[in-house]
C-alpha cells in the first residue's frame, strides 16, 4: 500500500512540474505589445511606427514586439530608446526549437522598407535584425 501511495505522490509531483513548465512557456501579449502572428498580420503597427518616429526625433521610448514561430512559440523583443541609443533584448526562452537564450545588444536605428521592419547597425549582431513584417 505504501508503494502505491508513494507512486501516486511522485506521479502527481511530476505532473505538477510538467504543467508549470507549460505555463511558463505561454505568453499573453498585452494591449500595448506589437504582435506578429505570421499570417494574421501585425497588430499595433501604428505603435511601432510611433516608436520609430520617437527614435528619429530623440524622444525616449520603449516597446515590446512579440513574434510567433510557425509552431506558435512566442519570441519577445524589447526595444528601449534612451534618447541616444537603441537597446534590443531578444528573449527566445519560450521557443521550443530556438536557442533558449536572452541576448541584449545595442543598435543604431530601425528601418522600414516595403512592409519590413529591420534593425540596423547592431553591435554583436553581424546581419540586419529582422524585427517584423507589416500589413
Amino acid at each position: 500500500m505504501r508503494r502505491y501511495l508513494f507512486f501516486i505522490a511522485i506521479s502527481m509531483i511530476f505532473l505538477l512540474i510538467v504543467g508549470c513548465g507549460d505555463i511558463e512557456k505561454n505568453y499573453v501579449p498585452t494591449e500595448s505589445d506589437i504582435v506578429n502572428r505570421n499570417s494574421d498580420g501585425l497588430v499595433n503597427e501604428t505603435r511601432l511606427k510611433d516608436f520609430i518616429n520617437n527614435t528619429e526625433t530623440g524622444q525616449k521610448d520603449h516597446i515590446r514586439v512579440v513574434n510567433y514561430t510557425k509552431e506558435g512559440d512566442p519570441i519577445l523583443t524589447d526595444l528601449k530608446y534612451n534618447g541616444e541609443q537603441l537597446e534590443v533584448t531578444n528573449d527566445s526562452t519560450r521557443d521550443e526549437f530556438g536557442s533558449g537564450e536572452i541576448s541584449t545588444f545595442t543598435c543604431k536605428n530601425i528601418s522600414f522598407a516595403g512592409n519590413k521592419y529591420t534593425i540596423m547597425g547592431c553591435e554583436g549582431y553581424k546581419i540586419p535584425y529582422h524585427l517584423a513584417e507589416g500589413n
